[in-house]
C-alpha cells in the first residue's frame, strides 16, 4: 500500500507517532545524554522517508530524521525547558496556555504583597523541618567510603535505596529484573552490615534519640540535632495563624481560582491536541504504562472476593490444622461458630462497607474480621498467631502475584505493615515472618517482591497502651517512642547483631501513622513524652513531630552509613481538624487522603506550591466521611496539585479483582477525566512513591528528575503538551509570589499591563498585516 492510499487519519497518525518518538533533544540538533534508543522501523510506517539516523529533506509535511529525531518539516522541536540561547523555537506542533492575567489599576494590593510575604514564610518553615535546614548534623566526617546506596532525587535523597542494591553478587534483582512484570521475588538475602565509626544512642527525657561517638562517654556532644519540640509548638502556632490570616487565605482563594480558570482554559484550547499528541505514543498506552498504588494496608489488601476464596480453600483443604493456642483446628473454630463452606459467600463474611460505617470509624474498623468474629481476623490477617502469620502470608503472596504477573495493567504496590510500639520485640517478629522462607502454599519463599515497597504504619494508640498497664507502673509515651525506634538504632548502628531487622529496613521505604483523626485528643503543649502519662490521647501534632523528629535522627545515622532511607508519609486530613494539614506540610514529603485541604485554601495553595505528594483514595473516603460527588480530587487535580488515586482498603471498599484499575476506571467515570488525565495521575504515583531511582528512570524516563517537562511521554503516556501546561504555571506561581513578597507589587503591574498593551498591538497587526481589507465589526477600535 503506498502513502496515497493510506487513509488520511491514519498517515497523519503515523506521522504524529513518529514526531513523539523524540528522547531528549538539545538545541544544538544532537542527542542529549541518554537518548540513545531508537525507534525500530515497524511495518507501516510512513514509506519513503529517511530512516533512523539519516538526514532528508522532502515536500511540507514531510518528515526529518536526524541522530533518532524526527520532526516534520519546517517545525523546531519543542522546547522542554529555556533554551540556553533564550530563543524559545516555533512549536506549530504544540500548543500553550498561558495565564497571562491582565491586573487593571489597584488589583495589586498591600494585602497581595503582605499575603505573598506569609506564603514565604510558611515555606521557609517547610523547609526547616522537612527541608532538614533546621538539623544540625555532625556525622559527615564519617561517612563511609562505601557509600552510595541514596538513589540520588536531584538533593533530595529518596527512600528505599538499598532495596535495589545488589550484595553479595546475586541476592538482589538487578535493575532489569526488578522492573520487569514476572520477574519474580528476590531471596531476600542481602545484609545491611557497612563499616564506620563506633557510635551509640540513647533516649533523652524528650523522646528523641541522640547520637554520641562510643568515645564520648560524658555525652557531651550530640551528634544531630533537631528542632526542640518547644521550637515546633511555636512554628506550627505560627503557621496556623498565617494560614488563618485574611489577606493569605483570600490571596489563595484567587489564586487557586484563576489556576482552575486555566486548566479549564487549557482543556478547552488544547484538549483535542492532548489527544492526537497521545494518539500518536504508539506501543504505549495507559494499561502499559506503571501505576504505584501507594497507599494500601496489607490486612485489607486482597478483595473481599479473593480473601473469601482463600477461607475455602484453606477450611476445604486443612480442616485440620490446628489454628489456635488450645488446640483448635481450623475446622472446629468454623464448627463453633456454626458456620460451614455454606457460609463462605462475600455476603456472609460481612467485610464490605456500607451505609454502617459513614462517620463511623468504629464500625469500620470491625469490617476487618469475618463475621464479625475478631477469631477469623487473628487466624487469617495476622501476622502473630499460633500458625506464626503462614494464612496471611500465602494470601499476601496471591495478592503481590497479581502485581508481578502484569494481569490486566502494569501496576506496583506499597503495602503497609503494623509496628505499634507496645512491645520490643515487634520488630524481629515483623522481620521473620517477612523474611522467612515460606514453604506450601502455591507461592513459596519470602515476602519480599520486585513489585513491592513496604511501608511501616504507626497507629496512634496511646489510650490502649495506657489502658494495658497497671495503675503506678509509670507507663508514659516515651516507652511508646523507644520500643518503636530502639530497635531501629540498634539494627542500623550494629546490623552484625541485629541481623534480621538490619535486612528488613533494606526492604522498608517509609513510615504511616495512622487512626481516626476525629478522636478527641489534648491542646497541643510542649509535654515531654517521659511526662505523658495521662490517659488523653496527645495531641495529633504532637506525635507526628516526635516520629518526624526519630525519623530524621536515623535517617541521618543510615544516610552517613550508605543504608537507605525513610520518607515520613502520615494519613491526614482524611476528617477532624482540618489544620493537622499544617502539622503534615511541615514535616512530610507526602500524605494519605488529604481531602480537608478544601476546607483551608491557604494550605491548598502551599501544597500546591510545593507539590506534596496526596495519596486520595475516592472509594473509600465515599464509604467513610466524603461521598462520591463531595471529593475535592478532581478539583485538586485540575488545579495542579500531586495527586494521585490508591485503593486504601481493597477488601471492604472493591467489587473486582483488580482494585487499582476499578478506583481509576470509577474516578474517570465519576469526575469526567480524560485518558491524558489518568495517565498524569498514574505518572504521579511514581513521582510519589519510594521506588528506587532506576525503576522511575525505566517508568518515567532517563531525565525525570529534572521536572516534569523532562519524563519520556513514551513511557508515561503523559503528551508534552500536558507536562508544560503544569510546569510552566507552577512557575508562574512562584513567580508572582516571589516578587510579590519582594514588596514589586508595583512591577508586577506595570509589567503585566505592558505586555498586555503589547499582546493587544499584536493581534491588531496580525489583522491588518494579513487582510487586504479589513471588513467592519463591533468595537474594532478596541483592538
Amino acid at each position: 500500500m503506498n502513502e496515497d492510499s493510506v487513509p488520511e487519519p491514519i498517515l497523519r497518525l503515523r506521522k504524529t507517532s513518529a514526531i513523539h518518538q523524540l528522547r531528549s533533544f538539545d538545541h544544538s540538533g544532537e542527542d542529549a545524554p541518554g537518548s540513545t534508543r531508537k525507534r525500530p522501523r515497524r511495518d507501516g510506517d510512513v514509506k519513503g522517508g529517511p530512516a533512523d539516523g539519516e538526514e532528508g529533506d522532502g515536500p511540507d509535511g514531510r518528515l526529518l530524521c536526524a541522530g533518532g529525531t524526527c520532526v516534520s518539516e519546517g517545525v523546531d522541536p519543542p522546547a522542554r525547558e529555556r533554551p540556553k540561547d533564550e530563543n524559545w523555537p516555533r512549536r506549530e506542533s504544540l500548543s500553550f496556555t498561558r495565564s497571562l492575567v491582565f491586573y487593571g489599576h489597584g488589583s495589586v494590593t498591600p494585602e497581595h504583597e503582605a499575603a505573598a510575604r506569609h506564603v514565604e514564610e510558611a515555606r521557609s518553615l517547610r523547609k526547616k523541618y522537612h527541608g532538614g535546614l533546621g538539623v544540625t548534623s555532625r556525622l559527615e566526617k564519617w561517612r563511609s567510603s562505601s557509600q552510595g546506596g541514596g538513589d540520588g532525587g536531584g538533593g533530595d535523597p529518596r527512600p528505599g535505596a538499598a532495596a535495589g542494591r545488589e550484595a553479595d553478587g546475586d541476592t538482589k534483582p538487578s535493575a532489569a529484573e526488578a522492573a520487569e512484570p514476572a520477574a519474580g521475588k528476590d531471596d531476600g538475602k542481602s545484609t545491611a552490615t557497612s563499616p564506620g565509626p563506633r557510635l551509640e544512642y540513647v533516649f533523652g527525657t524528650h523522646g528523641i534519640a541522640e547520637i554520641y561517638d562510643a568515645s564520648d562517654f560524658r555525652r557531651t556532644a550530640n551528634l544531630v540535632s533537631v528542632p526542640s519540640l518547644p521550637s515546633f509548638v511555636s512554628d506550627y502556632s505560627r503557621l496556623v495563624a498565617v494560614a488563618s490570616s485574611g489577606a493569605m487565605r483570600s490571596f489563595s482563594f484567587q489564586r487557586l481560582q484563576m489556576l482552575t480558570s486555566a486548566y479549564k482554559m487549557h482543556v478547552t484550547v488544547n484538549g483535542s491536541a492532548e489527544d492526537e499528541a497521545q494518539s500518536g505514543l504508539l506501543g504505549t498506552d495507559f494499561y502499559r504504562t506503571m501505576k504505584v498504588d501507594n497507599h494500601i494496608h496489607l490486612a485489607a489488601a486482597a478483595t473481599a472476593r479473593q480473601f473469601v476464596d482463600f477461607v475455602r480453600e484453606k477450611l476445604e483443604g486443612e480442616g485440620d490444622t490446628v489454628v489456635m493456642e488450645d488446640g483448635t483446628t481450623l475446622k472446629e473454630v468454623f464448627e463453633r461458630a456454626g458456620l460451614d463452606s455454606e457460609h463462605l459467600t462475600v455476603d456472609a463474611f460481612d467485610v464490605l462497607a456500607d451505609y454502617s460505617t459513614y462517620q463511623r470509624f468504629d464500625n469500620f474498623n470491625s469490617k476487618y474480621s469475618p463475621f464479625r468474629l475478631a477469631q477469623m481476623r487473628q487466624i487469617f490477617l495476622k501476622t502473630n498467631n499460633h500458625i506464626e502469620g503462614r494464612y496471611f502470608a500465602e494470601l499476601t503472596k496471591i495478592v503481590l502475584a497479581r502485581h508481578e504477573q502484569a494481569k490486566g495493567h502494569a501496576s506496583a504496590a506499597e503495602m503497609r505493615l503494623s509496628i505499634y510500639g507496645m512491645e520490643g520485640d515487634e520488630w524481629i517478629k515483623l522481620a521473620r515472618w517477612v523474611l522467612r522462607d515460606w514453604t506450601g502454599g502455591v507461592l513459596p519463599g519470602n515476602m519480599i517482591s520486585t513489585h513491592n515497597r513496604w511501608l511501616v504504619q504507626v497507629p496512634r494508640l496511646w489510650r490502649v497502651y495506657r489502658s494495658r498497664g497497671k495503675d503506678g507502673d509509670g507507663r508514659s509515651f516515651q516507652d511508646m517512642l523507644e520500643n518503636l525506634f530502639g530497635p531501629l538504632f540498634d539494627a542500623t548502628l550494629r546490623p552484625e547483631e541485629h541481623p534480621e531487622v538490619a535486612e528488613l529496613l533494606t526492604h522498608i521505604v517509609g513510615f504511616d501513622s495512622v487512626d481516626d483523626e476525629g478522636a478527641p485528643e489534648a491542646p497541643l503543649t510542649s509535654a515531654e513524652p517521659a511526662s505523658w502519662t495521662s490517659e488523653e490521647n496527645p495531641a495529633y501534632s504532637w506525635q507526628l513531630y516526635h516520629i518526624w523528629a526519630n525519623l530524621e535522627v536515623l535517617n541521618r545515622v543510615r544516610e552517613s552509613r550508605g543504608l537507605n532511607t525513610f520518607a515520613f508519609r502520615p494519613h491526614a486530613g482524611e476528617t477532624g481538624e482540618t489544620m493537622h494539614l499544617a502539622a503534615t506540610y511541615m514535616l512530610c514529603r507526602s500524605i494519605n487522603h488529604g481531602i480537608n485541604l478544601d476546607r483551608q485554601v491557604s494550605l491548598q495553595y502551599l501544597y500546591y506550591l510545593d507539590q506534596v505528594g496526596l495519596s486520595v483514595s475516592p472509594l473509600s473516603n465515599n464509604f467513610l466521611f466524603r461521598k462520591m460527588h463531595q471529593n475535592p480530587f478532581p478539583k485538586l487535580f485540575r488545579r495542579g496539585l500531586n495527586v494521585t488515586l490508591s485503593t486504601d482498603d481493597p477488601l471492604l471498599f472493591h467489587m473486582s479483582d483488580d482494585a487499582l484499575l476499578e478506583e481509576y476506571s470509577v474516578a474517570r467515570a465519576s469526575y469526567d477525566l480524560s485518558m491524558t488525565d489518568i495517565s498524569e495521575i498514574a505518572r504521579n504515583s511514581v513521582y510519589q512513591s519510594g521506588f528506587e531511582d532506576h525503576l522511575k528512570e525505566r517508568w518515567l524516563g532517563e531525565n525525570y528528575r529534572r521536572g516534569v517537562t523532562h519524563c519520556d511521554e513514551t513511557r508515561t503516556h503523559v503528551p508534552l503538551i500536558r507536562c508544560k501546561y503544569r510546569a510552566e504555571h507552577l512557575a508562574l506561581e512562584h513567580l508572582l509570589v516571589v516578587m510579590l513578597a519582594a514588596g514589586k507589587g508595583e512591577t508586577v503591574l506595570r509589567e503585566m499591563m505592558g505586555q498586555f498593551g503589547e499582546a493587544r498591538n499584536g493581534q491588531r497587526r496580525i489583522l491588518f498585516d494579513n487582510m487586504a481589507e479589513v471588513p467592519e465589526f463591533p468595537e474594532q477600535n478596541q483592538l
